[in-house]
């Protein structure tokens, strides 16, 4: 027997033990869309992190940082405690205003918000809730540390199951979360 013909045998065999509407569900998803289904299997710990898809693969290449996002995560990297956005441009007012000097709406909520949520898209920043208020850290293990005592989990028990769940809550990128979930378990 070939390994082809025994990964399907072991698979007809698994198929046979779920239930009519089950099997239905995995046979539609596998047709439909298999990239969702490797996401399910993979949140779920049965797939390894490192078989991420194309698309999310191209998705941390192609994103692009303006000359501000840049210097900006420059200079948040040492910023210490999470920080909200107002707390952020009063640091850089206080540390760094010579950046208010070159980016005049930095002093803005608005922009500095897009500013930070470009970063954190990147896979630049960190960022989770803390009720009402959204908190960056200068890296995604911190935010996904937070985010854990928040949520009443200990770290050790994060799992790639809570993957799907952190990028959700937080909004985070997934292969963000996947990496900086890597980095709290080593």
């Amino acid at each position: 027997m070939s390994r082809d013909e025994a990964t399907d045998a072991r698979l007809e065999s698994a198929l046979g033990s779920l239930d009519a509407e089950t099997r239905a569900a995995l046979e539609s998803l596998a047709e439909n869309d298999p990239a969702l289904l490797r996401e399910t299997l993979s949140d779920l710990g049965y797939l390894d992190g490192e078989s991420e898809s194309a698309e999310t693969v191209e998705n941390r290449e192609t994103t692009e940082l303006t000359p501000a996002q840049k210097r900006l995560g420059e200079l948040l990297s040492t910023m210490g405690n999470p920080r909200s956005t107002n707390e952020i441009i009063e640091l850089l007012g206080e540390d760094h205003p010579s950046f208010f000097e070159e980016y005049q709406s930095a002093k803005h909520r608005p922009w500095m918000s897009n500013q930070l949520n470009a970063l954190v898209d990147a896979g630049e920043l960190g960022r989770y809730r803390d009720g009402r208020t959204v908190l960056y850290t200068p890296r995604i293990a911190d935010a996904i540390r937070h985010w854990a005592l928040k949520n009443d989990y200990f770290v050790s028990d994060l799992t790639g199951r809570h993957v799907g769940r952190i990028e959700s809550d937080t909004k985070m990128p997934r292969f963000a979360v996947r990496d900086g979930l890597e980095e709290l378990t080593e």
